[in-house]
């Protein structure tokens, strides 16, 4: 049984979301607004604030992944 158990267990690092990985790439400055959102999220309207962004520049990812990355709740998140 422990064979099976640790062949689930190979892999099961937490990998880096792609919010995440677009947030890494920003500047600092940027980096620490996108932090204080986090903070505030529940405050701000992160459709409206998706659908900006996006109109500025196209995003690599959905508002799905925003939303949850912003929220708490992201794969990337423990």
């Amino acid at each position: 049984m422990l064979d099976v158990l640790n062949k689930h267990l190979i892999g099961t690092t937490v990998s880096e979301c792609s919010v995440n990985r677009w947030l890494s790439a920003l500047n600092s400055e940027e980096q620490a607004a996108f932090a204080q959102i986090k903070e505030n999220n529940k405050a701000i309207s992160l459709a409206g604030l998706f659908n900006d962004l996006n109109r500025e520049s196209p995003l690599p990812f959905k508002l799905t992944a925003f939303r949850s990355h912003f929220r708490g709740y992201c794969t990337c998140q423990d």
